[in-house]
């Protein structure tokens, strides 16, 4: 799939002023994908000395961020190579001075719209013993007009449907996403756009009803989730023979199980941040999945990662792909459920199971902007289990079917 790799950047100057031949910088392409890295450089500078270079978000400029680095003898300092002398992360990173963006009046990255639907600009500016050298801005496109969505309710379902508008030939499979399964957090519209985005159909499922519904009891009907996979199996373009499940999350459950349950019609599961078993909801126990009103058994409690515990994924076809972390405040023992799946389906090829232990929960969020990171020293790590965990996910998704024939 050409085009969609969240992979390293090749710099050919785009950005570049025409015919300068003084200090400038070098973008690998601009405008440039929210959802993909860019590649920048600066050339031209003095050797020997210290560039600073300041990134201030627009409009506005109250999202800042800033590096130093050395210049070496040939006069280039590429963000990707380079290690900075000062910076708010450690290490070479291209994309660093954009996750650490921070604002000026102290407010938090809580706006899915804003770090990744909407297009915004960030402007460069490179400064050598105090004097500006060189600037560019950096402009970013939003998921907005990469991956529209339109709203779904057919046959008994609600929720969102992305659809790719790359142009790329064939069939290509198709995501379900189970999203509102955490109260308050709504990364699913942000991931089914992300995976859109990346060439991929989305149906993004709200898995217990319209956000309007009351639902005191957080159960799923199987009925429920296999209207969604007929619904999206017929639509035009989506492989119907790769169908993935997608949670994170409470959600990664619903996603093993769904994969799980029925592997005929499903190839494979993305479920990060979660238990590999089914859990019942509390406070009052009562069925995560129903099958024709009948109770699927789940586990009461998230304390015991027994292998008993864990669902059957060595029935899932396809490619399983697994997060935990080791500082998740939310699931302290979420790397003990990933071990026992490990366990009991041993990785397979195309197969993906992170461990990072110094991440926290929201790990799985897409990368590149400081969206929901958590506080020093966490946000580094947490960042890089994002960029990891996204190309794994990206992996298994443009990996050969392993369906015989297909």
């Amino acid at each position: 799939m050409a085009g969609v790799a969240l992979a390293a950047v090749a710099l050919t100057g785009c950005g570049a002023q025409t015919g300068a031949t003084g200090p400038r910088f070098q973008l690998s392409a601009n405008p440039s994908p929210v959802w993909q890295p860019v590649g920048i450089r600066i050339v031209a500078l003095p050797p020997g000395q210290q560039v600073t270079i300041h990134a201030a978000l627009r409009p506005g400029g109250i999202w800042t961020s800033q590096a130093v680095y050395a210049v070496p003898a040939d006069g280039v300092v590429d963000l990707a190579r380079d290690v900075p002398i000062e910076a708010p992360f450690t290490g070479a990173d291209g994309m660093g001075l954009f996750w650490t963006l921070s604002s000026s009046t102290g407010e938090a990255a809580t706006s899915d719209v804003m770090w990744g639907g909407s297009s915004f600009s960030v402007d460069l500016q490179a400064s050598v013993g105090g004097r500006p050298v060189a600037e560019t801005r950096v402009q970013r496109t939003g998921l907005s007009l990469a991956a529209p969505a339109r709203a779904v309710f057919d046959d008994g379902i609600t929720g969102d449907y992305f659809q790719p508008t790359s142009s790329a030939e064939g069939v290509r499979p198709g995501v379900i996403v189970f999203d509102g399964t955490d109260p308050g957090e709504q990364s699913g519209v942000l991931t089914s756009a992300t995976l859109a985005a990346l060439g991929f159909p989305t149906l993004d499922l709200s898995t217990y009803g319209s956000s309007g519904k009351a639902a005191p009891l957080h159960s799923l009907p199987a009925e429920t989730f296999l209207t969604a996979l007929r619904w999206l199996r017929s639509q035009p373009g989506v492989d119907d023979q790769r169908i993935f499940t997608f949670g994170t999350s409470r959600g990664a459950q619903l996603a093993l199980w769904a994969a799980a349950a029925y592997p005929g019609t499903v190839y494979g599961a993305i479920a990060p941040g979660g238990t590999t078993g089914l859990i019942c909801p509390s406070p009052v126990p009562s069925p995560a999945v129903t099958v024709d009103g009948a109770w699927v058994p789940c586990t009461t409690g998230t304390h015991d990662p027994a292998q008993a515990a864990v669902l059957d994924i060595e029935r899932i076809p396809g490619p399983v792909v697994l997060g935990c972390a080791g500082r998740d405040e939310e699931l302290t023992n979420g790397c003990d459920w990933l071990d026992a799946a490990a366990h009991k389906r041993p990785p397979r090829e195309g197969d993906s199971y992170l461990r990072a232990p110094d991440a926290t929960h929201l790990f799985y969020l897409p990368p590149y902007t400081p969206l929901l990171l958590p506080e020093p020293p966490a946000a580094q790590p947490t960042e890089r289990a994002r960029e990891t965990l996204w190309a794994d996910i990206l992996t298994a998704l443009t990996a050969p079917s392993s369906v015989p024939g297909h």
